[in-house]
């Protein structure tokens, strides 16, 4: 079976592209590949969302703590995602790891701090461990600055660093080295149904080939 992940920075439509790829590859598929389970980000899927969110992050080893906090999380992530493709069900990754590493790239280039030798051989570990849930495929949702702050503006209580345009440069900037072996860029200023149907359309040999 399959696993996808879905990509980019808040608020370029990552939970709406992962339940509308859900919702069609339930109408669209057979029996339980047609049955996709949506893994969910690491904030809803924490047993203490706020673990990750009250977090004071000014030294490497503050990232590096972060970082193993969320990978305690990816833990239970990969647990899940594995029953399901046990199950015979395709996967779809709210976040997958490689936001973790974007992360701590992003917050590092703003704070002049480089933990990302560290942090990538801590991710490492894990995967050699079977503790991660690596997609075979991610969809990485990009757009522009100005959407990304007109959509921000919308949501109550969104941390502007999410949206400052030095992070998600250096956020994105990660992907040109991810750890997914496949990443394919999606254009994510359109709405959402168009978002999808790139998406589909860039899934289709994979999907195919899952069946």
């Amino acid at each position: 079976m399959i696993m996808i992940g879905v990509e980019g920075v808040s608020c370029t439509g990552k939970t709406t592209l992962a339940r509308t790829l859900a919702e069609r590859l339930d109408a669209g598929l057979p029996g339980p590949l047609g049955e996709a389970c949506v893994v969910p980000c690491y904030y809803h899927a924490a047993p203490d969302p706020q673990a990750l969110s009250n977090r004071d992050v000014r030294t490497e080893a503050d990232q590096l703590a972060l970082l193993a906090t969320h990978l305690e999380v990816e833990k239970l992530r990969h647990r899940q995602a594995r029953s399901a493709l046990d199950q015979g069900r395709v996967v779809v990754l709210d976040r997958t790891v490689d936001t973790l590493l974007a992360h701590v790239r992003a917050v590092g280039r703003m704070q002049g701090l480089d933990a990302r030798a560290h942090a990538r051989r801590l991710v490492a570990t894990a995967i050699e461990r079977g503790q991660v849930a690596v997609p075979a495929v991610t969809l990485f949702l990009q757009t522009s600055h100005d959407v990304l702050a007109r959509r921000a503006r919308a949501r109550a209580g969104m941390p502007p660093l999410f949206y400052d345009p030095d992070f998600a440069q250096a956020f994105n900037g990660h992907f040109a080295d991810p750890i997914t072996p496949h990443c394919l860029v999606i254009d994510a200023t359109a709405g959402a149904g168009a978002v999808a149907d790139q998406a589909w359309s860039l899934l289709k040999p994979c999907l195919d080939g899952a069946r």
